[in-house]
Parts: structure tokens; sequence; C-alpha cells
């Protein structure tokens, strides 16, 4: 297809665009309603399927904000912060 754009499964910069529609995505996937997946989240109602499947999509969402985007961890971040702190006292 000529002109078509490509679409990238990049992950959002920030943690606010990752955390948007984090109840909407829970309750698809469980087949519930979001405000359902709210009250429990709230502890109004128990369910112990969607407090598991909320921890698990936190824990990918974690996961994304400590990876960057060209696959580097903190690691390779907090490394490259210390040679710059010591190129700036020098």
């Amino acid at each position: 297809m000529v002109g078509a754009k490509k679409r990238h499964n990049l992950p959002p910069t920030n943690l606010a665009s990752l955390i948007r529609g984090l109840y909407g995505r829970v309750a698809r996937r469980l087949k519930v309603d979001p405000s359902y997946v709210s009250r429990v989240a709230r502890g109004e109602r128990q369910s112990d399927a969607i407090e598991a499947s909320l921890e698990r999509e936190l824990r990918r969402i974690m996961s994304l904000v400590r990876t960057r985007r060209d696959g580097a961890g903190m690691r390779a971040a907090k490394s490259a912060n210390v040679r710059s702190r010591k190129k700036a006292r020098a």
C-alpha cells in the first residue's frame, strides 16, 4: 500500500499517558464495566480477578517506565548520568 502510515507501538514518554485508560483495558480484558473496575480499585467492591489484573497491568506500566525507548534500562541511564557529572566536575 503506497502512502499508508506505519503504526509503531512505542511506549509514551510519561507516566500519565501510560496510566490513562488503565481501568478500561482491565475491564475489556475481563469483560466487565470500567466503573466496576474503578470501584474495586477504590475498595468499594471486592474481586480477586480484577485486583490481580490491575496489579499485572500496573507492573507492565512500570516496566515500560523503567525501560527507555531505545531499550536501555535504568542502569544505562544512571551510568550516563554519572559520566555527565564527572565531565562537569573536570
